[in-house]
């Protein structure tokens, strides 16, 4: 959902950012600093639990006809290791699909958009990305230009509230001030990653891969509970996942082991890296 919210004027009393917080960020512009810098920054204007950042440029030898770099991630209360981990797998599988960035990138201006991720269809775009990563809310302010938009994304975990109008405002109005620092940052350090379907495959794309062109027959939780191997997790922790006993899944994995040849996860994931996909990249 796309709104619009004028921005608030500069000059207000009430205007969120001192002069030694926005000197702490300006400070950190192309170190690794920068990002974990701007997210408590962003913090303490509007309470958040996640921020991520892109670049997104044309590019014509991109399935999507644009180059995706991820900037970084930051969180504020939530594990930096699970962040990168969903945002690894966003670049690997998802990033062409998602339709909230496929309907803004390339867009000149400032752009306000809110997902509602309730409205979001069920399936592994939903669950890996926003349910397994307890994230129940997301902003994103936009900002192109002919040669390249950047964004700034933010998150609220499971049981907080959504964004308020007021403040998506204090959000657009402190963006005047940070997407140039963003742009600068972006131009003079490494993006974390570059989104390239080609260039590497997740373990899980690799054991869908394989599946089909073995014609493998798994049950519905059969394969949900491999999925969660193939990812780290543990036996139990997939069956919490799931909704079901860790006894039930074990016999899941027996099940699915059988059919696919294998005795260990660690076999499980070199089944699916066997992929003739793989074998063709």
């Amino acid at each position: 959902m796309q709104i619009s919210v004028p921005p608030q004027a500069s000059d207000s009393a009430n205007f969120p950012l001192s002069f030694k917080t926005l000197g702490n960020v300006i400070e950190a512009v192309g170190t690794p600093d920068f990002v974990r810098r701007l997210t408590l920054l962003l913090n303490e204007v509007i309470p958040l639990n996640v921020v991520h950042l892109e670049r997104s440029r044309v590019d014509s030898t991109m399935p999507n006809g644009f180059r995706c770099e991820w900037i970084g991630s930051s969180g504020v209360g939530m594990d930096s290791g699970a962040i990168s981990e969903v945002m690894t797998l966003y670049y690997d599988r998802f990033y062409e699909s998602d339709p909230l960035f496929a309907g803004i990138r390339g867009k000149i201006g400032t752009l306000l958009v809110v997902r509602d991720i309730g409205a979001i269809p069920p399936g592994e775009f939903r669950q890996r990305l926003f349910d397994e990563a307890s994230i129940a809310h997301e902003c994103v302010l936009a900002r192109g230009t002919r040669h390249a938009q950047h964004s700034i994304a933010l998150e609220r975990a499971l049981h907080e509230p959504p964004f308020t109008l007021a403040e998506m405002n204090l959000f657009r109005n402190v963006s005047d001030f940070l997407f140039p620092l963003l742009e600068l940052h972006a131009s003079t350090s490494a993006a974390r990653r570059v989104a390239h379907p080609t260039s590497y495959l997740h373990p899980l794309a690799q054991f869908d891969a394989r599946i089909a062109a073995d014609c493998v027959r798994l049950s519905k939780r059969e394969y949900e509970i491999c999925a969660h191997l193939i990812t780290g997790k543990t036996v139990p922790e997939a069956a919490e996942i799931v909704g079901v006993r860790a006894a039930t899944a074990e016999t899941y994995v027996k099940r699915a082991f059988a059919k696919l040849g294998v005795r260990t996860k660690r076999e499980l994931v070199a089944w699916g890296h066997a992929s003739p996909l793989l074998q063709a990249l």
